[in-house]
């Protein structure tokens, strides 16, 4: 048989997907095709599909089964980036030549209508000896998933791509083997498998760069920001509210929203918007825009005027408490949102460095922030017993008509 093969991953030289059609399919433009997937068990799951994107495409999900020996084959029908949905419209079956061994599994299959869509109505087919026929691919390394559920959860892949085969080149003769349980990919009497090596792309590059992006704004924003420019104000440090710390915690703000963004992005490209993590950070930043700058200045208008704290103050001081701490949290829910997601922590994708970096620096920053905020309290309670007032003596430049110091 000649079989059109491609190799799409460097990572995992041992995987390889092949198609291949008999001439009675290409003489009718309807019947069999065959596809194959051999790939090595340190994969959790694989997956090849018909067309050049998720949307609408034909997807077939291998993994092993319960037992552990044999495989499971789940039809999908693709949804766009989100995870396919089992269908069972599809008519593919594995072939009796399909294997499980120590390193390697083997599925060979049969589908008797992959020349159209599998969504109902459909007016996407596909030609059996296209010189350009449209596929996907992707994968997910993990534990094995020994499951027989053809509905089985799937984790967001570990890396996926595209490309195209040449299907004309891939064509064998029905009657060589008339059996049941004709397997292609094992005639002896045909041609080897023919390399094609397509149009690749990896889509997952641009995932993992933004994935990068979105991790630095917020740990940026919740272990440096947020509480470093407003750790002054317990010290008792000279700080102007109006040019220096407002200013800096809008930047701060800004550079949230734009994480947002990011995360959103993310959420909703790997169907992750209902999980803690991106909930907690909606609901967080939601919370930050909507109050805190409102909140901060109602406080220092009413400081310009009474010399005074208001509600105002203790709501933009205790709400900002909790957000830079449930922040630090939230950011740890993402690295394990981002492990589950995209090949666990320790992969490429989520390395043990970066989560070991963050936890040491929220740490850190947690302990010295509390340290200072308690540090600052004993100051100003010291200061009320000598008498000096909460201002202390000389008070911040500019903050406040009568000299004291201003404070949220």
């Amino acid at each position: 048989a000649n079989i059109a093969s491609f190799t799409p991953s460097t990572t995992h030289p041992n995987l390889t997907y092949s198609v291949t059609v008999p001439d009675t399919t290409t003489q009718h433009n309807a019947g069999p095709i065959y596809l194959q997937i051999r790939a090595p068990r340190t994969l959790q799951w694989v997956a090849l599909g018909q067309g050049s994107r998720m949307a609408g495409a034909n997807i077939l999900v291998v993994y092993t089964d319960a037992s552990g020996t044999n495989l499971t084959l789940s039809p999908r029908l693709g949804r766009g980036h989100i995870e396919p949905q089992y269908t069972d419209l599809a008519h593919a079956t594995l072939l009796p030549s399909s294997s499980v061994t120590d390193d390697t599994i083997e599925a060979n299959i049969q589908c008797t209508n992959c020349l159209a869509s599998w969504a109902a109505p459909s007016d996407t087919s596909y030609a059996p000896a296209s010189t350009a026929a449209p596929f996907i691919w992707a994968y997910h390394t993990g534990r094995a998933l020994n499951s027989s559920s053809v509905q089985e959860t799937l984790t967001i892949h570990s890396d996926m791509g595209s490309t195209t085969l040449d299907l004309s080149h891939a064509q064998f003769s029905a009657a060589e083997n008339n059996s049941t349980d004709l397997n292609p990919f094992a005639l002896t009497s045909t041609q080897p498998p023919t390399p094609q090596t397509g149009n690749d792309t990896h889509p997952q590059t641009k995932t993992r760069a933004i994935l990068i992006v979105h991790g630095t704004l917020m740990a940026t924003a919740f272990l440096l920001g947020f509480p470093l420019f407003a750790l002054p104000i317990p010290l008792g440090v000279q700080y102007n509210i109006a040019t220096r710390h407002a200013p800096l915690q809008l930047f701060t703000l800004a550079l949230v929203i734009t994480g947002l963004g990011t995360g959103v992005y993310l959420a909703t490209t790997v169907s992750t918007l209902k999980h803690a993590h991106p909930v907690i950070g909606l609901i967080l930043v939601g919370v930050l825009v909507l109050f805190q700058p409102v909140a901060g200045y109602l406080q220092h208008r009413h400081w310009k005027r009474e010399a005074a704290k208001s509600v105002f103050g203790y709501v933009h001081r205790w709400v900002g408490r909790g957000a830079i701490i449930l922040g630090m949290v939230n950011g740890g829910l993402g690295f394990g949102l981002a492990g589950r997601g995209m090949g666990g922590v320790g992969s490429r994708n989520v390395p043990v460095a970066a989560v070991v970096v963050y936890s040491v620096v929220a740490g850190v920053v947690f302990v010295g922030y509390v340290v200072g905020v308690v540090w600052g309290k004993t100051k100003v309670f010291g200061r009320r017993g000598q008498g000096k007032g909460e201002g202390g003596e000389r008070g911040m430049k500019g903050e406040g008509e009568n000299g004291h110091r201003e404070k949220i």
